[in-house]
């Protein structure tokens, strides 16, 4: 049972996603306990959108409703300086004939009523192959580190912003099951056209590769500890942007062999149910293939989101003693244990099995 803040906090994001007033809360609001939530959330600014509808009397204090205000602006201003970096980046790429491929976040935010609404984060790149070239380049004419110790991306900062060039789209090393998943990523890639993005040289993924791929990242997140609202509504908003352009046949394919189904289905629920969607965002258009609704799992889910957890690193770099390396994979085992029904809603992997692979390569 979600408690009465979680309970307005879904209210008021349906209210900013649908621009409906049909079910905005009627009771009072305990206005700083729901902006923390949306805070914790990533939805702070979209909450913001459903207080514009809110009869004068029901919105926040002036004082709250000012602070609200900055933050989103604020917001506005990181995301206008995030798209120019990305343009910056891209632009720096073409002249070596580099196309750049993104991933997640500016990619996502296009399918927002207000992309600049979302929050930004790292910039995810992949650049088709020539990362190796791309990161000497990077570093010999721009004179920026680079830092190659993940095997599965590079890092370095560009203009303040940190940005991941991918050699691999998921982490194939903390889970067996991720090589086989990682193939059909790349398989997708190379038979399915990218669309192009407003930003010159910037391509996205194709709607059939991110029903896989956003899926599969979201659930990562979820298994290995926690994802927020933000995730669930970036994978809400794609599909209601894309269904229809969606590959069904092959991503329940995927879906179903790769242990995925119920997972899709809890988040469809949610995003339904809570969130104001429309069932069609989540099948076919001949209804072929289409979500079961699966409301038991999705409230579990959906209690998770909101639960407090301790954080811990992705992994072990920066990590410099096997000391220190013996006890990330001792706190790792541990909260594997507990989150052991969520591994289960993501990977097709025997749990010992896993567990013996997410041991091993914590320590090594």
């Amino acid at each position: 049972m979600l408690n009465k803040g979680v309970s307005n906090l879904l209210i008021l994001i349906k209210s900013a996603l649908t621009d409906s007033t049909s079910s905005l809360p009627r009771d009072n609001i305990n206005w700083q306990a729901l902006y923390s939530l949306a805070l914790q959330q990533g939805v702070s600014a979209i909450l913001l959108d459903a207080i514009g509808l809110l009869p004068s009397e029901m919105r926040p204090p002036k004082p709250m409703l000012l602070q609200w205000i900055g933050l989103a602006t604020m917001m506005e201003k990181m995301y206008a300086k995030h798209k120019e970096r990305i343009a910056s980046l891209a632009d720096f790429y073409k002249q070596h004939n580099i196309r750049m491929l993104l991933l997640k976040g500016y990619g996502c935010s296009l399918c927002y009523p207000k992309p600049e609404h979302r929050p930004t984060g790292d910039i995810d790149i992949f650049l088709f192959g020539q990362q190796d070239e791309a990161d000497a380049l990077v570093e010999k004419w721009l004179g920026i580190r680079v830092h190659r110790e993940y095997h599965k991306h590079s890092t370095f900062k560009y203009g303040g912003v940190e940005v991941e060039n991918h050699a691999k789209f998921i982490d194939d090393v903390s889970h067996k099951s991720n090589i086989r998943f990682e193939q059909i990523l790349m398989s997708v890639l190379e038979k399915e056209e990218c669309l192009q993005s407003p930003i010159d040289n910037v391509l996205l993924p194709s709607p059939t590769f991110n029903a896989l791929f956003l899926l599969r990242h979201t659930g990562e997140h979820f298994a290995s500890n926690e994802i927020t609202l933000r995730h669930v509504l970036d994978v809400g908003t794609f599909f209601q942007q894309y269904h229809s352009q969606i590959d069904w046949t092959l991503v329940f394919k995927v879906y179903k062999e790769e242990r995925m189904m119920r997972f899709f289905n809890a988040i469809a629920t949610i995003c339904v149910d809570h969130i104001g969607m429309n069932t069609v965002c989540f099948s076919s258009d001949d209804n072929q293939y289409a979500y079961q609704k699966d409301t038991v799992l999705a409230e579990r889910v959906l209690s998770d989101i909101f639960k407090k957890k301790d954080v811990l690193p992705m992994s072990t770099v920066g990590i410099d003693t096997i000391g220190k390396k013996l006890r990330y994979a001792i706190d790792k085992s541990r909260r594997w244990w507990s989150n052991r029904w969520k591994y289960k809603l993501v990977y097709n992997e025997n749990l010992i099995e896993s567990f013996w692979w997410l041991a091993r390569n914590r320590i090594s």
